[in-house]
């Protein structure tokens, strides 16, 4: 089984991330694995609790992100606000994020581990300076 490209994150509370640890490993063949794919939170990019930033700017057309982070409850809000030539749509984007070692802890919870752990798809080592990780939990 597999969750890719930041999607786990969209379970809002912590309990329902463990949950879905628990139904991946009750229905995992005795082999199997649970992929993850995952940023690696950087609260540092939030100032004061916030973030605006620029994601692309040219003739036309702009991408801002708008962002509020709350550290207790490990939860982002955002919106991504998109103008292109005077057309103005705002996509929400709401997250729970965890840290690779509480994702290991909700793996073992579920009798689950971790296997092993990547920067990326090609699998290069995961270091304290990874933005992103590639998660492999076995039976």
């Amino acid at each position: 089984m597999y969750v890719v490209f930041n999607t786990f994150f969209a379970l809002l509370e912590q309990g329902d991330q463990v949950r879905c640890f628990q139904a991946v490993a009750r229905v995992l063949e005795p082999d199997g694995t649970f992929l993850l794919e995952c940023f690696v939170p950087d609260p540092g990019r939030f100032d004061w609790g916030q973030s605006l930033r620029t994601i692309s700017v040219s003739d036309g057309d702009v991408r801002i992100d708008a962002s509020r982070h709350d550290p207790v409850s490990q939860r982002v809000t955002s919106n991504v606000v998109h103008n292109a030539n005077g057309s103005v749509s705002v996509r929400p984007v709401r997250l729970r994020y965890a840290w690779p070692a509480e994702l290991d802890l909700m793996a073992t919870l579920a009798g689950l581990h971790l296997d092993r752990r990547w920067d990326g798809w090609g699998k290069e080592p995961f270091s304290a300076a990874s933005a992103n990780h590639v998660s492999l939990h076995r039976r």
